[in-house]
């Protein structure tokens, strides 16, 4: 396998990890005392690997490692925040953290 093949799916892992640490870091930046939680990561995390499971299913698999950078940082990117975005939704009254 080639080298081009993976780049798209280490891109989407790039794409998920700036989606969970770069809102943390400007946060961090304005008020330096903020602490890390990792009960705000594991929905991004679950939803990125949800969504890098079923990606090939609805596509074909040879496409997804044809994407473009900017496409496979913005699917990683999109697959964090929707996860984040259903746990502002749902979990407050869940009481996971």
């Amino acid at each position: 396998m080639e080298f081009s093949n993976i780049l798209p799916y280490l891109i989407f892992a790039l794409g998920v990890l700036s989606r969970i640490f770069v809102p943390w870091l400007v946060a961090r930046r304005e008020n330096p005392g903020l602490g890390w939680s990792w009960r705000y990561i594991w929905p991004q995390l679950v939803t990125a690997l949800v969504v890098a499971m079923v990606l090939p299913l609805v596509v074909d698999l040879a496409s997804v490692a044809q994407m473009e950078i900017p496409a496979a940082y913005l699917a990683g990117w999109g697959a964090a925040d929707v996860g984040r975005t259903v746990d502002k939704v749902i979990a407050p009254g869940l009481n996971l953290g």
